[in-house]
């Protein structure tokens, strides 16, 4: 009725899921890397799938499995968020940033390729490219994590400009501007 209070909505697992808990579902975390023990994780991360993709001096990305820390802390919180609305879900995490929390597009697209190769449900990537010289090799994996079931969750750049991944519609995009 017009002129009534307007109730607050908590939004919850409960509200966006309707009970759902991500029970089975595998989900990657392209990002700065997950600490793994951090207590808002409540030990949803599966430490024995964790990758690291590092850069060598001649630029060829370098593989590492195993646990490892998370380089400035921007993994850890994007996977409590994802703790938060999926509770049952196992968490992998995929290092590419640094500590300065930058790292080469070879990186992003060696860790979404061996995302989509190990057919994770969701893979999330926080990050993306400006650079053009890069957008069809992300176009073309954003198309077979598509076609092999797996939904990629990318950020948009949060300026008026283009990113890569996040402009293809066999990915789900994120932003945040007032533009």
């Amino acid at each position: 009725r017009l002129g009534a209070p307007v109730e607050r909505l908590a939004i919850t697992p409960e509200w966006a899921w309707g009970g759902s808990t991500g029970a089975g579902v595998r989900i990657a975390i392209i990002d700065s890397g997950i600490d793994a023990d951090h207590p808002a994780l409540g030990g949803a991360v599966d430490e024995s799938t964790a990758v690291a993709f590092d850069l060598a001096p001649d630029g060829e990305v370098v593989v590492r499995r195993g646990p490892h820390r998370d380089a400035c802390g921007h993994g850890t919180a994007c996977a409590s968020i994802v703790h938060q609305l999926a509770p049952d879900a196992r968490i992998t995490s995929l290092r590419v940033l640094g500590a300065q929390n930058t790292a080469k597009a070879q990186q992003f697209v060696a860790a979404l390729s061996w995302a989509i190769d190990e057919r994770f449900d969701i893979i999330n990537l926080s990050l993306g490219t400006r650079l053009r010289d890069w957008a069809l090799t992300f176009h073309e994996l954003c198309d077979r994590a598509y076609f092999a079931g797996s939904l990629v969750v990318t950020a948009a750049n949060n300026r008026t400009t283009p990113s890569y991944p996040s402009l293809y519609a066999s990915a789900t995009s994120v932003a945040c501007n007032t533009a």
